[in-house]
């Protein structure tokens, strides 16, 4: 795995925000709702495909030029949260099954972490491990 294809960069809030990454792949958010916690939530298109699912407009972050990490809940709901990777360029997702709001590379391997909630590290080898699903 090389690194240097995973450079991480965020958005902290996807409201009225754009990026080349965002403009490349034609990815529109619409506001949906907000949860009596705070932060919106949003559906998502991509190149004109609605994910099935809405995403938190916090902490969008990116992975390298054609990935992008979530947090995510099913549609018309503000929970549970789980974390979604989307890998843009081959128009597949996959959930992580939990909610990580953090993502690190050392070692050659992937690892998800919470900061807000203390939970198990997810470690990968690679991205190829996910259960991917097309969009």
């Amino acid at each position: 795995m090389n690194l240097e294809n995973y450079k991480i960069s965020k958005l902290p809030y996807i409201e009225n925000a754009s990026n080349k990454i965002m403009e490349k792949y034609k990815i529109k958010a619409q506001y949906k709702t907000e949860p009596p916690h705070g932060d919106a939530i949003y559906s998502v298109t991509i190149k004109g495909k609605a994910l099935p699912f809405w995403i938190y407009g916090r902490d969008v972050t990116f992975i390298g030029s054609s990935m992008v990490m979530v947090e995510s809940v099913r549609c018309k709901t503000w929970d549970p949260i789980e974390t979604i990777i989307i890998d843009l360029e081959n128009e597949v997702y996959a959930s992580l099954k939990e909610w990580y709001t953090d993502i690190s590379f050392f070692y050659n391997r992937i690892e998800f972490t919470n900061q807000v909630v203390k939970m198990k590290t997810l470690i990968l080898k690679d991205f190829d491990e996910l259960d991917w699903t097309h969009l």
